[in-house]
């Protein structure tokens, strides 16, 4: 492709870029769909040109930002990185786990950095003004109710400082959770354009063959035993460290008994609708998602599916 037409194709995507950036900024509620747009530009230029091409591209869109804003200099440094990272993986054609592994890491690379950034540069903890803001909201809520007659009761006021020091402590989980639905989300929303403007498309795997490592049970028994031997303090870092790896081996084995749930639907030919039924009541009754879960660790201690499949035969 000569440099003309290279130019031109980086004109065009960089002005969709910028209308998107403006919409995302200026109008909150259609911004708030446009956000999930934001890296298309940037998947496209890397999927069509080379990789200093494309971080030409990157540099331009940053400039231009800055002209249109500052303060969202970290939004098009995460767009563009996570767009780069999804295009050239893409164009490398790396299997699925690969492409998306890599695009939660540097998703979760450019959060990190852009929190450290706002405490070296503006003096600023985002993490300790979010909290301090919810809390700052949780007692303006309790004078208003308390103004009107109503109080709220210690145990429920119990309850919710007990939740926001949940958060607190399982902040680095919550961290990789928000960047892998982000990175979710942005695959769904920019399937359509890229199977549209190239020949390549994001290939998902059925959910329903998930077979995560069998050592991942291994892993969870021990963290179990060490919970409940150990007892460590909540103010440890062994606390903190053994409270997120139990959260997220918890969500991993949860996300087995689903597949196993899709899988045994597939096999009986049961209504799609119903596991989508269990997802849903997992959330909703705890007893659901204990059963879902004890699926789970079913599905990776034992040869489960393979009973299943010789049963049909």
């Amino acid at each position: 492709m000569n440099s003309g037409r290279k130019i031109t194709e980086g004109g065009v995507l960089l002005a969709f870029y910028s209308v998107l950036l403006l919409i995302t900024l200026y109008l909150p509620l259609v911004g708030g769909v446009s956000f999930f747009f934001l890296p298309i530009p940037f998947i496209l230029m890397t999927i069509k040109h080379s990789i200093p091409w494309t971080f030409g591209f990157l540099f331009i869109a940053g400039v231009l930002t800055l002209i249109l804003g500052a303060i969202s200099i970290p939004l098009t440094l995460l767009m563009g990185l996570m767009g780069i990272t999804i295009g050239y993986c893409l164009k490398r054609e790396q299997p699925f786990i690969m492409l998306f592994v890599n695009t939660v890491l540097v998703v979760l690379g450019v959060i990190l950095a852009i929190l450290g950034g706002a405490v070296w540069i503006l003096k600023v903890n985002l993490i300790e003004k979010f909290f301090d803001i919810a809390d700052a909201s949780m007692a303006q809520s309790t004078e208003i109710l308390e103004s009107f007659g109503q109080t709220i009761s210690k145990e429920r006021l119990e309850t919710v400082n007990d939740m926001f020091e949940m958060m607190n402590t399982l902040l680095p989980t919550l961290l990789v959770l928000a960047s892998v639905i982000i990175v979710i989300l942005f695959f769904l929303v920019s399937q359509p354009f890229i199977k549209r403007f190239s020949t390549m498309k994001i290939q998902w795997p059925l959910f329903r063959e998930l077979q995560l490592p069998k050592s991942l049970l291994w892993y969870y028994l021990l963290t179990m035993v060490l919970t409940l031997v150990v007892n460590p303090e909540k103010t440890s870092f062994m606390y903190l460290a053994l409270v997120n790896l139990m959260f997220i081996l918890q969500i991993l084995i949860l996300l087995q008994g689903y597949s196993l749930v899709f899988y045994f639907a597939h096999i009986k030919k049961w209504p799609k609708v119903i596991p989508y039924l269990v997802i849903v009541g997992s959330f909703i009754l705890p007893m659901v998602q204990s059963i879902v879960r004890i699926l789970g660790i079913i599905d990776l201690g034992f040869p489960f599916r393979q009973s299943i499949a010789k049963k049909k035969e």
